[in-house]
């Protein structure tokens, strides 16, 4: 790879979650010859003392590593400002991958992605911006169009109240529900309660499916101009 291709990612500093050391070790490596400066975790004690020894700017969690659902939400609730990237997916765990998504990470990486395809996600998470591949990409639009063609997703829209869709465009935006309680000033159990009302009006699982039934909405019905 020629320098002039190589994305934009020194003087980063990278928290690299993985339970596998070896892995981890070569991963940091590769990193800090790009600039990056970089910390390991493997598990929640190890992730809570590097964010509390220096605060990341991204975040790598390994999602197959132990209780890797349970570290993604910790790394979101305890480092807000950290862009979260996950790695170690696999396209035929759609339900993963969308699950993921719809926590608000800043990246998706797949088993059969490259270590440039890495280094582009990095770089755009330093820049703020949240992206993955074309591949993942049709993934989930594959998931909006599936929502989309079930019946009824106007008429159960409507049944949402101002603040529902308030928080609604909040979870499309990326925002963890601490995140919302946050901006609204209200509790974490309230948002909570909201989201849980709010899906079981849509008649959704997750927080991804009740965005995509919310696109398909407005997919259909365009605002007037």
């Amino acid at each position: 790879m020629v320098a002039s291709s190589v994305p934009p990612v020194a003087g980063l500093r990278v928290l690299v979650v993985d339970d596998g050391r070896l892995a981890r070790e070569c991963l940091t490596a590769q990193l800090q010859a790009h600039g990056v400066e970089t910390c390991g975790g493997w598990d929640a004690a190890s992730l809570l003392a590097a964010i509390d020894q220096a605060p990341p700017s991204v975040i790598l969690l390994n999602i197959a590593t132990p209780d890797g659902p349970t570290l993604l939400q910790l790394c979101l609730d305890v480092a807000p400002d950290a862009k979260v990237i996950v790695f170690g997916l696999s396209a035929d765990r759609e339900s993963e991958i969308v699950s993921c998504a719809e926590a608000g990470v800043a990246g998706l990486h797949l088993r059969s992605e490259s270590f440039a395809d890495l280094l582009g996600l990095i770089a755009g998470a330093g820049e703020g911006r949240a992206q993955c591949s074309s591949e993942v990409s049709a993934l989930l639009l594959r998931r909006v169009y599936n929502l989309a063609a079930q019946p009824d997703t106007d008429s159960r829209s409507e049944l949402l109240t101002a603040r529902e869709l308030e928080i609604l465009e909040l979870i499309e935006a990326g925002l963890t529900n601490q995140q919302i309680a946050t901006r609204l000033s209200v509790a974490l159990h309230t948002v909570k309660n909201h989201v849980h009302n709010m899906l079981t009006k849509l008649g959704v699982g997750t927080r991804a499916e009740a965005v995509s039934v919310w696109r398909a909405q407005r997919y259909r019905n365009p605002p007037e101009e």
